[in-house]
């Protein structure tokens, strides 16, 4: 927590201002408002995207839909507590106590706002890795998905009630005449513990697709699109290292309510920056159908060429499904190598984009990407999907 003005630093105060006092006020509702209104509009693209248009809502769509839901409304909450009478944002020299509406209130939306960033923090990650889940199956991405919800969880639970029990009794956090001998531990360092191990792990989660991202067959306009959907989540590893830096600021300093309000708009982009990234693959489909030049589909005149030569390799027939091909034939699939201009016998991993029949739950418009594992036979009775 920040310390107490000492009597010499009060003595050398400005004169207070009560009539036109500086405020961080509309630093916070110019970021909170516009990131808000994106936010939300990402969100239901998404659910749009994956209920109309793909058809197929996943544990990631409700994950991010918690993130989302919970900040939103720290979102409001922060644009409150920066109300005149809540008096966060103003220097304490220009508060004026006889306006101030319940400063148990601002102490007790400045905790909550300490509890809900982690919830919407982890969740958001752990809808992330989810996704990957369903985009990128092969062995190793799973390995990194499990240990990266694992640690996430780990570091939640580690950060919420660090947060949460910073001064015994807790409700000495926002009475703080009623608990003059109240004891509260130096939450500095590990602030420093847990924002370091946040962003290392959202620049983990963030770039971890690029490096498959860029082996995808498609064209070189499609790759930067889909390397920079992912990427964006770099604006989030520089809010979080803001955020650590403005923490010492504000540990250091006696101005709360002044600092405290700066907090708030980087914990608000922090967080909406990081919900949006996490929306932008699942709003690929109707992005796609809005922007096509920025999102154009696989479909081309090399995937049609790549299925009539399919279809003649070995006489095993392929079913074509829109931008993929089925595999019908037991113990055996196939992936065409545009660069090469030969078939190579591998096992396709994940599911592409294709258009799958009803028990296939996959649509044209899915946002998923094609990977491949090592180089093994298909289990017996196997359908593999797959694009070129």
């Amino acid at each position: 927590m920040p310390r107490t003005p000492t009597p010499q630093e009060m003595a050398a105060w400005p004169a207070p201002n009560y009539v036109d006092p500086e405020t961080r006020r509309p630093l916070v509702l110019g970021i909170n408002i516009p990131l808000l209104v994106l936010m939300i509009a990402f969100i239901s693209m998404r659910f749009y995207s994956r209920t109309v248009i793909v058809r197929a809502l996943g544990k990631d769509d409700w994950f991010m839909l918690a993130a989302a839901v919970t900040a939103v409304a720290t979102s409001i909450m922060t644009c409150i507590a920066t109300q005149p009478e809540y008096q966060t944002g103003y220097h304490l020299w220009d508060l004026r106590p006889e306006i101030a509406k319940d400063p148990v209130k601002t102490a007790q939306m400045a905790m909550a706002t300490q509890l809900l960033f982690v919830p919407i923090t982890a969740l958001t990650k752990i809808s992330i890795l989810l996704t990957y889940l369903r985009i990128f199956p092969s062995r190793l991405n799973r390995l990194f998905c499990y240990w990266m919800m694992g640690f996430t969880t780990v570091w939640a639970f580690g950060a919420f009630f660090m947060a949460l029990f910073q001064c015994s009794p807790v409700q000495s956090y926002w009475y703080i005449a009623e608990y003059p001998n109240r004891k509260c531990i130096n939450v500095g360092p590990l602030y420093y513990i847990t924002g370091g191990l946040n962003v290392i792990s959202d620049g983990l989660i963030f770039l971890w697709p690029a490096k498959d991202l860029v082996q995808i067959h498609i064209s070189l306009k499609q790759r930067v699109t889909l390397v920079a959907m992912f990427t964006l989540g770099v604006l989030i590893c520089v809010a979080g290292a803001c955020r650590m830096w403005y923490t010492s600021v504000y540990l250091a300093s006696y101005d709360a309510l002044w600092h405290g309000c700066t907090i708030y708009a980087i914990v608000t982009i922090e967080t909406s920056i990081g919900i949006i990234c996490g929306c932008l693959p699942a709003c690929k489909p109707l992005l796609t159908k809005m922007v096509p030049q920025m999102f154009p589909t696989t479909q081309s005149s090399t995937h049609r060429s790549a299925q009539k030569k399919a279809s003649k390799l070995d006489g095993r027939p392929f079913e074509s499904l829109g931008e993929g091909i089925i595999v019908k034939e037991e113990g055996y699939s196939v992936v065409y190598d545009d660069a090469k201009s030969q078939y190579k016998e591998r096992t396709v991993t994940n599911v592409s984009t294709s258009r799958g029949r009803d028990d296939d739950n996959v649509s044209a418009e899915s946002e998923q990407w094609i990977m491949m594992d090592e180089l093994k036979k298909p289990s017996k009775g196997q359908r593999v999907r797959l694009a070129v």
